[in-house]
Formats: structure tokens, sequence, C-alpha cells
């Protein structure tokens, strides 16, 4: 399964696909904001991932219990804190510019039908579905309508959840759905991440996987890539220590680095699915395989027996898994101790 978004391919053989996601971390801030296009091309990332909402796409003003947070947050309001992290629409058209102008594939996340012309007016190739709203049908309806390639996170759902997404997309004709096994929790503890989840998810499914992470450091994203994962997502900022909701758990560029650099390392190690003598075991397999070696003189005319020969290192002679090829031949010409005993050697 592959899918192709802008001459990148996705799936396949192809290396897995890194996408970088800005959340909140532009703080309002439209040089913060393009700096961090920079952190993600300058770590070889493969796109810059928005989103888009407003606090009237997500939520309702209102002092209702149900609308209070954690703290940790920054405020302990819903509406409070998208209002705080939603990114200006504004700022949409530079940074997806900004993004292509450095090598990256722009998209966003799209979390309410009212902003999709909005999205679409900018020619984003691809959307993401946000794990809080897999559940939101119309939604998916509505994206499904452009017939663009999606990408749905699946943080704190169940196989039934997903197959009802997947149902609801399937019947609306939507491009390719790839699936992203999620944990939403921010930061995501290693022991709840469940990354056979992920690989489970595609065979029930038979949908490309890949894995959103909110985990602290890199040993995640490069798990997943190495269980097969075809795309990997990640918060970044260029300073944890920022005010603002997400950057407390997003990656460091010196994480983003890191990731970048182990997933090119581990499709390298992946390779080929063909079993074959590598180059780089050539002179390793002459050395180390054993083959025929005569340990006494052998005459020419002399026929082979058990006393005649062993099978040693390296490998200039005849294979151990054609021993009776050896037993009961008659050799061509003589064979002096220490020397190997070749296909040459035989009167056949």
């Amino acid at each position: 399964m592959a899918v192709e978004v802008e001459n990148r391919k996705i799936g396949g053989d192809a290396p897995a696909l890194l996408i970088a996601e800005l959340s909140a971390n532009h703080d309002r801030d439209l040089d913060q904001a393009l700096a961090l296009v920079d952190i993600a091309a300058d770590a070889g990332w493969d796109c810059l991932k928005l989103q888009t909402y407003s606090p009237e796409s997500l939520t309702v003003r209102s002092n209702h219990p149900s609308l209070t947070i954690d703290k940790v947050w920054g405020t302990t309001n819903l509406w409070d804190l998208y209002e705080n992290a939603a990114m200006p629409m504004e700022f949409h058209e530079p940074l997806f510019a900004k993004a292509r102008e450095r090598g990256l594939l722009p998209f966003t996340s799209v979390y309410d039908p009212m902003d999709l012309d909005f999205i679409e007016a900018l020619d984003c190739p691809i959307y993401k579905i946000a794990s809080f709203e897999m559940t939101f049908d119309d939604l998916l309806i509505a994206v499904a309508g452009t017939r663009k390639p999606i990408i749905l996170s699946t943080g704190m759902a169940t196989m039934e959840e997903v197959g009802h997404a997947l149902d609801v997309l399937d019947q609306a004709n939507s491009g390719e759905v790839i699936l992203l096994h999620c944990c939403s929790s921010y930061p995501a503890p290693l022991d709840q991440i469940d990354l056979n989840a992920m690989t489970a998810m595609g065979e029930k499914f038979g949908r490309m996987t890949g894995f959103s992470d909110h985990t602290i450091g890199s040993i995640g994203p490069l798990t997943a890539v190495a269980m097969g994962a075809v795309a990997v997502e990640k918060h970044f900022t260029n300073d944890p220590a920022r005010k603002g909701p997400d950057h407390r758990f997003s990656a460091t560029p010196e994480i983003m680095t890191e990731i970048a650099r182990g997933v090119r390392d581990i499709h390298a190690l992946k390779g080929s699915s063909e079993k074959a003598i590598r180059p780089a075991e050539e002179a390793q397999k002459t050395i180390g395989r054993r083959s025929s070696f005569a340990i006494r003189d052998l005459p020419a005319g002399h026929v082979v027996t058990e006393a005649d020969f062993r099978f040693v290192r390296p490998s200039a002679g005849i294979p151990p898994t054609d021993k009776a090829a050896l037993l009961g031949a008659r050799l061509r010409h003589a064979v002096p101790s220490g020397h190997p005993i070749t296909y040459d050697d035989l009167d056949t």
C-alpha cells in the first residue's frame, strides 16, 4: 500500500514520512512560527503540520464546570485555552509558503467543517483529523468530500470506534486513509503507548498505519518506524521552557534531528526483502565458510574417501553441502596436503 502526495510517496518502500507538528508553539507570533519552519527543515523532516481552529470551532464560551481543565494548560477554562492556543488564520498562507520554500509538505488538522473552505483555498494537499475529532461524523464526511488523502489519529479510541470512522469515510468516498496510533496524553507515558496496537490496527483494517507521538524523547517514534510505521508525527519547539500549552512536551531541535537521522538509518537497515549475499559480506563469506581441504598428499587417480579431507575454513574448495560430490570421486590430478579440493580436481 502506498499513496503519493506532491511527489512524496507514503508507504510501500518509502522511508517513514516525518510530520513536524507546530501545534500551539507559534505563540500567536508569526516570526516565532516561521522560525519553527526552519527548525523542522534543518532537522530533516518532511512535513509541516498546522492546526486550524478557533475557539468557536471547538467549544462555547461558558462557565459550566464541564469546561474546567487542569491549570497545567495555562488556564482553567477550555474556551480560554483555545483562544490562547489558536493560530491566527492569517498565519496560514505565509507558513504554507515558507514550508514549501524549505522543501516541506505543508498541511493542517481541521476541526470543524466551518473552516474547510478557508483551508481548501490554500491548496492543502492532505488533511489530518485529530484524535479528539475522529468521532465527529459531520467533519469526517466534509473532509472526505475533498477526495484528498486523510491522516486519521486514533488516540482514546477502541477498534470499534476506528472501524466506525473508517466506515463513515469509506461511505463518503474519501481519499486514501492513513491511521495513526496515538496515546492522547501530554506527555504520554512509555508504558501506555502499546505500539503493538498500531500493528494490530493495520492488520484488522488493511490500512497503512503510523504513530502520532506525545512521548518525551526519540525512542517512541524510532520504535514505531522499526515496527513498520509509514508516518510519524511529533510536536516540536525551539525551547521547551517557553510559556505556552504545548512547549513543555514538545521535542527540541536536537531530538528532531536525532529522530530524522534514526529513521533514515532504520530505513537503510530494513533495505530489500530479498535474502541474498550483500557486497559487504563477500569477503567474510570467502574467509569464514568451510570447504574441502586435503589432509594428506593425494595422487592423481586417487579415489577420495572420508579419511582424505576435512571441511575447514576458508571456502576455497568444494562446500560441505556437496559432500556427496567428493566421496568416491577420482582425482584428475594430484592435490597436496593442506590444499583445497575443488571441482576442477575431480575427474567427472
